[in-house]
């Protein structure tokens, strides 16, 4: 008697080029996260950028910004506590971001090895440009080129469904990060895809070579793209 494989589905969400509030993003993985735990959304992927924001994450604190939180709110600028982990990071036009809501059970990976495949996601999508990246640095996270951090990686894991995920400078305004500590490591260097390749890179062609990795990486048979409006069910969550 044969057994039929269980085929591995993602969704791809793809928000364009206009950037997107945290807080609207934030709200949609949450209510993906909890369909996924119930079994009544596949694995979903979210590909965006994020209008100019500071995060927090579960080991952010005050002391990582360099200026006042009301100054950087009198410049448009939202600050909001993730409940991911790691530090303080920005996100903003130019970085790519990818929140994969997944079922890490169903996939047969721990928490370890999903935040190691992430980095290398974003690894092998750098060597499209020769850019030589590494993750799994000893006592940090996310992917360095050298000593500068180029992407970062932050995550949350409940009842075995992972939400939150990856971000990696394109072609980001860096000044932004002169205002905190940098994942809470002091004098650390961020650089850009474009900064290291020397070229122009458009931040969706790079965004599409992530998606690519992602999908070889965790093994996914079958790849579905989808607007943010039929993420849900109609009239459940109203989206652009």
């Amino acid at each position: 008697m044969s057994v039929t494989k269980l085929q591995r589905v993602l969704r791809i969400c793809d928000f364009g080029v206009k950037p997107v509030k945290y807080a609207e993003a934030l709200a949609v993985q949450e209510r993906l996260a909890e369909l996924c735990k119930r079994k009544e959304a596949p694995d979903t992927l979210l590909q965006l950028q994020h209008s100019s924001v500071y995060t927090l994450g579960k080991r952010g604190q005050a002391a990582h910004f360099k200026v006042p939180k009301a100054s950087l709110v009198q410049q448009g600028i939202d600050i909001h506590n993730a409940g991911r982990g790691g530090e303080t990071t920005y996100h903003g036009p130019g970085q790519m971001v990818l929140y994969p809501i997944v079922n890490l059970r169903r996939l047969g990976l721990g928490a370890r090895a999903y935040v190691e495949t992430l980095e290398e996601c974003m690894v092998g999508a750098c060597g499209h440009y020769g850019i030589q990246a590494r993750g799994q640095v000893p006592g940090k996270t996310g992917v360095w080129v050298e000593d500068r951090k180029i992407g970062a990686v932050g995550v949350k894991i409940s009842q075995g469904v992972a939400s939150h995920g990856i971000a990696i400078n394109i072609s980001t305004n860096l000044t932004f990060y002169q205002n905190i500590v940098p994942c809470g490591i002091e004098d650390c260097e961020i650089t850009t895809v474009e900064k290291e390749a020397g070229a122009c890179v458009e931040v969706a062609e790079f965004g599409h070579l992530l998606v690519h990795q992602l999908q070889q990486r965790m093994k996914y048979d079958n790849v579905i793209s989808i607007p943010p409006s039929e993420l849900f069910a109609p009239g459940e969550m109203a989206l652009a």
